[in-house]
């Protein structure tokens, strides 16, 4: 495994992916991007009290981490949501496909209703890269709750002092995904847009959506 962990932490079973059709009731839909997309999935690792010796605090009593084998280089997040949804635990997924490798986790809380299951609130991937080249500190942490956490920071597109609220950088991030992404319609806008007034118009909310974009990023 390309991820230093300890062998106290080692569990290395592979998870049938019916398994996961039953916990979820499946519908065909998400049966097909199972069979289609997913060569295996294992259970590679299991962080908690007994293994690594670090404390639960909150709800996070135990960190996961499944490697997950695709048939192809794309996936359907919906295959990440549904696995987070049947477990109620943190999962750092190792996602493979021959030798490039990506990451994802979930930001996750356990469901107020049915504490087996989990309610995802967004995700947070690195790029592809080689195998050989993947660093990620995991351990990293006085408690299960901000190894956790410290995975989704390093896996953020900013970088924050960390007595700064996960939450809060979490509404940062979309703040800035959003503006990005108004940033670009407003460009495919006054490109398509004929009539100068209403093109001098776009480019004035376009900077200062780009001004606000700078601020947040600064």
């Amino acid at each position: 495994m390309m991820l230093q962990l300890p062998s106290s932490t080692l569990v290395n079973r592979k998870i049938p992916k019916n398994k996961f059709h039953e916990k979820l009731h499946a519908n065909k839909h998400l049966k097909e991007l199972f069979t289609e997309q997913v060569e295996s999935i294992i259970w590679k690792h299991k962080l908690s009290k007994e293994t690594i010796h670090l404390e639960p605090k909150d709800d996070i009593e135990e960190v996961q981490v499944f490697e997950v084998h695709l048939k192809e280089q794309a996936y359907s997040l919906d295959l990440l949501r549904s696995i987070d949804k049947a477990i109620p635990y943190p999962i750092l997924h190792v996602i493979l496909y021959e030798d490039q490798v990506k990451l994802a986790i979930a930001y996750k809380e356990r469901n107020q209703t049915d504490d087996n299951r989990s309610v995802v609130r967004s995700y947070h991937e690195s790029e592809w890269q080689s195998v050989e080249d993947l660093k990620l500190n995991i351990v990293q942490g006085l408690n299960l709750k901000t190894v956790y956490e410290n995975i989704i920071r390093q896996l953020l597109p900013i970088s924050t002092k960390p007595e700064i609220e996960l939450s809060a950088v979490l509404e940062l991030q979309a703040s800035i995904d959003e503006l990005k992404l108004e940033c670009k319609r407003l460009e495919f806008k006054i490109g398509g847009e004929k009539q100068f007034n209403r093109k001098v118009e776009l480019n004035m909310e376009l900077q200062r959506k780009r001004k606000e974009l700078n601020q947040l990023l600064d």
